[in-house]
Formats: structure tokens, C-alpha cells, sequence
């Protein structure tokens, strides 16, 4: 058995959400919640809301070494849920193209950059919320896409393996000068069902032949709404077994429509594997 009564309680979690035999229709997390504040070192606490970036970015590693995961790749469920891997092409400052590094890393999620919101405000003078596909943020891993570094390297990335779910996270918040948090409200459009990544990957000749699947459909979706010290999140979530999407804020719970959740302020995506 697990030593780790994180895991212990996770998995209760899951099974009590899941049981055929839970008549009362729902579950309380409350001691995953006090299990995960012992395991994290009070970094996550009970009432105080946290970045679900931050929580969900701890959760997966932390259930990944809880389980007896390792480097190893494929060494835990987790990993072989939600692991890739992304080839990255760097050619420093002071070099030319042809001298360029490559080096190929695992990731549990992929960090997208909403591009800067503009200074300008409209005829009333109020500020100007662009909207942006998601298919431009995915660019960065087209493998010709180039970023500039802070130190002046150029970087092109390209996906090299898919995973059976993939994680989106929509980068909305910053320091600034004064490290004060930014939030960039920039709209992202993104596909409820058929996101298609082949034009993001590079698979390898094995993965070709296998046919792998490159198309996702929408799981679930985490958005923030307000400013950024005082604002709040809601969970989008969709139900197979009837179709329906709800709507997750606290203990509040409605039904939605698909079409409000794929134009929003998102900040995490989760997509499932067609």
C-alpha cells in the first residue's frame, strides 16, 4: 500500500465520485484537501484560493513520485496519461542558425503566450479586449517559429509525442517592474471538439505508421474572471455519459452551453484523445 496518505485519499476520492453504490450523488474532498496542504507544506490551504496552474502543475508530480515514479519515461499513470515530449532547437545569441543545439524534453502540459493587449481604448474610452485563436498561440511549436530569449537565443519548438491527454495552460499572469501581477484578459478561441495537433508534431517514422491520433476533444476548461488579486476561477466540465456540459464555481453547479465556454478568458485546458 501507498505510504502517502495524499494518495490514499486521492484515490478514495476517485472511487467514492465513481461507486455505483454513492446514492447521496455527491462526495466532499475535504480531506484530499487537508492531505494535499500537509503534502505541499501548507503551500495550499483550506479556504485561501491558490493558481489552479500551480496546484495542478504540484498534484500531478506530486501523485507521479507518490506512485513510485522516476525520470524514467512511462514510469507512473501519470506520466503515461499526460507526458510528450517536445523537440527544442536553440541557436545561441552569438551563433548562427546552422550551429543550432537540439535537445529533446518531456512535458505533463504545454504553456501557450497570449500576445500582449493593446494600449489603446475605443471611442468611450474603455479598454480594447482583443481575441485570439488558439491555433495562433499553438504556433510556437510549428518548429519554425522563432522566440527571443532574454539573453538573445533563438528557440524553435516542435512536438515530437502526443499524449492521451493533453494539457493546454494559457499563460494570463505576470510580474511586472514592480512585481506587482498582470493579468493579460485577451479572449482565446479554442475548438470544443476536434483540436487538431498534427500541424504542431513531428512524430517519429513508428508513430506514422501506427497511425497515431493527433485530433483531441474538449474534457474540461478552468477560466478566470476579474482582476487578478480579486478574482475568481470556474471550472468547465463535460459529462460523456449524457453530453451535457456544466459549470463548476464552489458549490454551484449548472448546466452550460458549449458555445460560452470556447470563447473565454480560458486559462487551463484539458482535451481527451479522439
Amino acid at each position: 500500500l501507498f505510504k502517502s496518505s495524499f494518495v490514499r485519499e486521492f484515490g478514495a476520492l476517485v472511487r467514492k465520485i465513481w461507486s455505483p453504490h454513492n446514492f447521496k450523488g455527491q462526495v466532499s474532498p475535504h480531506e484530499l484537501l487537508q492531505a494535499a496542504m500537509h503534502e505541499s507544506g501548507n503551500r495550499f490551504k483550506i479556504g485561501e484560493q491558490a493558481d489552479p496552474m500551480d496546484f495542478l502543475a504540484w498534484l500531478l508530480n506530486a501523485l507521479h513520485t507518490a506512485l513510485g515514479g522516476t525520470k524514467k519515461p512511462g514510469s507512473s499513470i501519470i506520466q503515461r496519461a499526460f507526458q510528450g515530449t517536445v523537440r527544442v532547437t536553440t541557436v545561441k545569441a552569438d551563433e548562427e542558425d546552422d550551429e543550432a543545439e537540439s535537445r529533446t524534453l518531456p512535458f505533463l502540459y504545454l504553456t501557450v503566450d497570449v500576445p500582449p493587449a493593446p494600449l489603446f481604448k475605443d471611442a468611450l474610452e474603455r479598454n480594447i479586449i482583443p481575441q485570439v485563436p488558439l491555433f495562433a498561440l499553438l504556433n510556437k511549436f510549428d518548429g519554425q517559429t522563432c522566440q527571443e530569449m532574454m539573453n538573445g537565443d533563438r528557440r524553435k519548438y516542435v512536438i515530437t509525442k502526443l499524449p492521451p491527454y493533453l494539457i493546454v495552460h494559457v499563460k494570463r499572469f505576470s510580474k511586472n517592474t514592480q512585481q506587482f501581477v498582470e493579468k493579460n484578459p485577451t479572449i482565446v478561441n479554442f475548438p470544443v471538439r476536434n483540436l487538431e495537433m498534427g500541424l504542431y508534431t513531428d512524430l517519429s517514422e513508428e508513430d506514422k505508421d501506427k497511425g497515431v491520433n493527433t485530433k483531441y476533444h474538449l474534457m474540461s476548461s478552468v477560466q478566470h474572471d476579474g482582476a487578478p488579486e480579486t478574482g475568481a476561477y470556474r471550472a468547465f466540465v463535460h459529462f460523456k455519459a449524457n453530453d451535457q456540459w456544466y459549470e463548476l464555481q464552489d458549490l454551484h453547479c449548472n448546466g452550460v452551453h458549449p458555445q460560452l465556454i470556447s470563447v473565454s478568458e480560458s486559462y487551463i485546458q484539458v482535451y481527451d484523445g479522439v
